[in-house]
């Protein structure tokens, strides 16, 4: 249980925080608008692989410095991501494994794109502005089986 001080210490703290670092009103947006994405009845997939937390130099000096490649995974299904920056958006390239069709939406706080991914399980998206992202994909109409949704990355 807290202390009287420590509440006056941890609000002290709060408030100083604010004061010279404030939560830009994007971020705060974006992580209200992430709650209103939640689809109660997807699986989750799991972050399994992110090229920005590869700590093997070797492999970042490979890769394009404008790339970044993240996989995601969940009972036996597996999405891997190729993020591009040019200019002012990026492009988001992927594939599901087992190769198969599925709608694919890639959301952002502000908008919905979709798209569809091809019998070898490809997918790309055109220009994206950047910010945070999560993917849901949904079986082609006429299947069965539940959404599978990422976690939200900032891309």
């Amino acid at each position: 249980m807290n202390e009287p001080n420590d509440d006056e210490l941890e609000h002290e703290l709060r408030r100083l925080a604010a004061e010279a670092e404030p939560v830009p009103a994007e971020l705060l947006q974006a992580a209200v608008a992430a709650f209103g994405w939640r689809d109660i009845d997807a699986e989750i997939a799991e972050l399994v692989y992110d090229s920005l937390l590869d700590a093997e130099e070797a492999s970042r000096v490979r890769g394009s410095p404008g790339q970044r490649l993240v996989s995601f995974a969940v009972g036996g299904i597996t999405i891997d991501v190729e993020v591009t920056s040019g200019g002012p958006g990026r492009t988001i390239m992927g594939q599901i494994a087992p190769p198969q069709r599925a709608r694919v939406d890639i959301r952002n706080p502000g908008d919905t794109v979709t798209v569809e991914a091809d019998e070898l399980g490809r997918f790309r998206s055109g220009p994206l502005p950047p910010g945070p992202v999560s993917l849901r994909l949904r079986p082609p109409p006429g299947d069965a089986g539940p959404a599978i949704v990422t976690d939200w990355l900032w891309m």
